[in-house]
């Protein structure tokens, strides 16, 4: 019931398919709509078997976060100045600027939810 609540104040959720195969330790890059137009990239975690999902964009002077490896197999990277992020907080583990913006992501049946 709090989650059906929940979900009237922050919209609907967008559904990322076939998210139970990315490994752990690794990072997928998901768009949800035209990204030149407004839409959103955003970066999915698999972190101590937890889906986590991030803006791409970086808080510090727009760099990407990329896909791949997650750097000591945790942490989300931003290659411009090689800051690295902790998926399920955002918060910065090394470098100099503010929280990259997370999302919420709720996994069922092999499939994720996205709340964007």
């Amino acid at each position: 019931m709090l989650d059906r609540l929940w979900g009237l104040f922050r919209g609907k959720p967008a559904l990322v398919r076939g998210t139970a195969r990315l490994a752990e330790g690794q990072a997928k890059q998901v768009e949800f709509g035209d990204v030149l137009a407004g839409g959103k990239a955003v970066l999915l975690c698999r972190v101590d078997g937890e889906l986590h999902a991030l803006d791409t964009r970086c808080p510090h002077e727009g760099g990407r976060l990329i896909e791949g490896p997650l750097v000591e197999g945790r942490l989300a990277l931003c290659p411009l100045h090689n800051y690295t992020f902790e998926p399920k907080t955002g918060r910065v583990v090394r470098g100099s600027c503010g929280k990259a913006t997370v999302y919420r992501v709720r996994e069922r049946d092999g499939d994720a939810e996205v709340w964007i």
